[in-house]
């Protein structure tokens, strides 16, 4: 086994431990999280079997600097989300898909009720056997979009 496959693996194992410490921490979510370890399991699998991929090699890396600040069309509200997947297959894009949505709704849940006054962001990242994706959530409280 390459190193390389036994960071993946090291990485794979903290994360799915930090959801079963949740399932502990919050057993009215443990349906949700549930399905989070069984898409980590075809994670697991896909790392074992040898098709992980340098994936950092085989497609470009993602910079939020790249982007044309004209492609975007911004509308003001109190929640802002920018998101991207990259993923080598249809079925691997909707499982990554997934798991950022999970980890954006505990964002939402965990932050989102705090009302603060101020411009709030929280990015978070993935990166693994089934692709990667990146993303900024933004809280904004301002009086302006009451």
């Amino acid at each position: 086994m390459d190193n390389l496959t036994r960071e993946k693996i090291r990485e794979w194992q903290i994360r799915r431990l930090g959801i079963k410490d949740q399932m502990q921490l919050h057993p009215e979510k443990t349906l949700e999280l549930s399905r989070v370890l069984d898409l980590m399991d075809d994670e697991h699998a896909a790392i074992l079997g040898g098709v992980a991929i340098n994936q950092a090699e085989e497609r470009p890396t993602f910079d939020r600097t790249a982007l044309p600040e004209q492609s975007l069309h911004h509308v003001p509200g109190r929640f802002d989300l920018q998101l991207h997947v990259a993923a080598q297959n249809p079925e691997d894009l909707s499982k990554l898909l997934e798991i950022a949505v999970y980890e954006l709704q505990k964002q939402i849940n965990a932050k989102g009720a705090e009302v603060t006054g101020e411009d709030r962001r929280f990015p978070g990242a993935m990166s693994g056997t089934l692709g990667d994706y990146h993303f900024e959530l933004r809280f904004n409280d301002e009086d302006k979009h009451e």
